[in-house]
C-alpha cells in the first residue's frame, strides 16, 4: 500500500530530524496542557488549589522544557543545535537592556490598568491559597517563574521561533513569519482567559519575539513575562493584606 509506505517514510524523516521531533514534542505538550493537564481541570479535581497550581507549573516544565531540552542535548549536537541556538544565552545584552528599559515601564503601567479588570482579579493568582502567607506566596511565585515562565519562553520563543528561523530565509518576511507563528500559538493557548489577557498575550508575544530575534536570547522575553505575572500577583496579595487590616 503506497499510502502506508509514505506514512512510514514521513515518520522516519521526522524521527531523524531533531527540529521536526522538537515541533512534535511541543505540539503534544500543547495538546496535553490545553486539555488533560489544563489548570481548570487540575483545580476541579484537587483538594488544594495550591497543590494544583504547582502541579500545573511542574507539568509545564516537564513537557515544555525538560523533554525538549533532553532531545536538544542528545540529538542536537549532530545538527548544530544547542540550548544557545534556541535562545538560552545572554545574547546581545545591550539590545536586551534597551528592550527592557523601554518595555518594562509600559508593562508595569499595563498591569496597573489591568488590575481594574474583575475577570483578571478572579483569574489570578491561579492559587488563592498562595495568598495565605508570605513564605507560601514567595515559593509560589518562584515556582511560577522557574517552572512555568521559563518553560513557556523556551517552548514558544525558543523552540518554535528559533526552530522556524533555522529554515526560513533570514530576511524581514522570514523573521516576520517566525514571530507571528509563535505569537499566534502562544495567544491561542490563552483562549478562555479574560479578553484583556488574550490581547495582552498577543502584544507580549510580538514584543518578546522581536526581542528574541534582536538579541538571540529568550531571557528578555522571560523577564517581560515575569514582570507581568509576578507584579499582577503581588497586587492581589497587597489587596488581600489591605482588606485584612
Amino acid at each position: 500500500m503506497r499510502w502506508l509506505d509514505e506514512v512510514i517514510a514521513a515518520g522516519v524523516a521526522i524521527v531523524n530530524d531533531p527540529y521536526a521531533m522538537l515541533f512534535v514534542c511541543i505540539g503534544i505538550a500543547f495538546v496535553l496542557l490545553s486539555s488533560v493537564l489544563n489548570i481548570r481541570n487540575l483545580m476541579r479535581d484537587a483538594k488544594s488549589d495550591y497543590a494544583a497550581a504547582l502541579t500545573y507549573f511542574l507539568s509545564f516544565f516537564g513537557l515544555m522544557f525538560a523533554l525538549p531540552m533532553a532531545l536538544v542535548l542528545i540529538e542536537g549536537p549532530k545538527f548544530g543545535m544547542s540550548p544557545e541556538t534556541l535562545g538560552l544565552q545572554v545574547g546581545d545584552w545591550k539590545i536586551g537592556l534597551t528592550f527592557l528599559a523601554i518595555g518594562t515601564p509600559i508593562l508595569v503601567a499595563s498591569v496597573f490598568l489591568g488590575a481594574r479588570d474583575p475577570a483578571l482579579r478572579r483569574q489570578y493568582p491561579f492559587s488563592k491559597e498562595a495568598l495565605s502567607g508570605p513564605l507560601r506566596f514567595v515559593l509560589y511565585e518562584a515556582s511560577y517563574v522557574a517552572f512555568y515562565y521559563l518553560a513557556w519562553e523556551f517552548a514558544f520563543r525558543g523552540v518554535v521561533l528559533f526552530g522556524l528561523l533555522a529554515f526560513l530565509p533570514v530576511n524581514i518576511p522570514g523573521v516576520a513569519v517566525a514571530i507571528m507563528v509563535q505569537t499566534f500559538l502562544s495567544t491561542i493557548y490563552h483562549i478562555g482567559h479574560p479578553n484583556s489577557e488574550v490581547l495582552g498575550a498577543f502584544l507580549l508575544g510580538l514584543v518578546s519575539g522581536a526581542a528574541a530575534v534582536a538579541t538571540g536570547s529568550i531571557l528578555y522575553g522571560l523577564l517581560f513575562h515575569a514582570v507581568v505575572g509576578v507584579l499582577n500577583d503581588c497586587m492581589a496579595y497587597r489587596r488581600l493584606a489591605q482588606n485584612r487590616t
